[in-house]
């Protein structure tokens, strides 16, 4: 990448490296920053919207809401050197938006149960390809929400919600354990499992 920007900027061209939402999280545009400073160039950063925000929102989740979730945390599913992330402990009215961890999503939920307290009733969704004709959002609780991936055939790119916020825009005759919808926007209940 930093070969195609100073060959293109060498050649009078203007360029454009564009990145998907916010490059400043988790999208290493910190480090990309640095380095095209390290060849003379100053690059102008216009800001992104992270899928942290809105990949719950396009799946219809609220990450804060009144009496139910007062902060926010976002994560990243991996940790230093390809190891798991550090992990808060579990607050009852706190959202946390992991990015980047589908991949790891029964050995998470473990580590959220065991190693940072959750219930294992904790509401888990995951929003895969927001904002995509083809977006799903899945919804179940720790216990179940990987099992539940696995079925689904569930993907990268996806945005994993945990906390009680998860059911806050369901309506109650929606089965809140296990659900599958398609695009918010159409409005269709693609399936309900019994």
């Amino acid at each position: 990448i930093y070969e195609w920007v100073e060959e293109g900027v060498r050649d009078g061209r203007h360029v454009i490296r564009l990145k998907i939402g916010d490059p400043f999280v988790f999208g290493r545009g910190g480090e990309e920053v640095l380095n095209f400073r390290k060849m003379g160039m100053e690059p102008t950063v216009i800001p992104g919207v992270s899928a942290a925000f809105s990949a719950p929102l396009l799946g219809g989740i609220p990450v804060t809401h009144r009496g139910t979730s007062n902060q926010v945390v976002m994560c990243t599913g991996y940790g230093r050197n390809n190891t798991s992330p550090d992990l808060i402990q579990y607050h009852k009215e706190q959202t946390v938006v992991f990015l980047m961890a589908v991949g790891r999503l029964k050995t998470l939920c473990e580590n959220l149960v065991n190693m940072a307290k959750y219930p294992i009733e904790t509401p888990v969704a995951i929003v895969e390809r927001a904002g995509c004709p083809n977006q799903r959002t899945l919804i179940g609780n720790m216990e179940n929400i990987a099992d539940l991936a696995v079925e689904y055939n569930i993907q990268a790119p996806s945005t994993i919600v945990v906390g009680d916020v998860v059911h806050v825009l369901l309506e109650d005759d929606e089965n809140k354990d296990e659900l599958v919808q398609g695009l918010i926007s159409n409005a269709l209940n693609v399936t309900t499992l019994v």
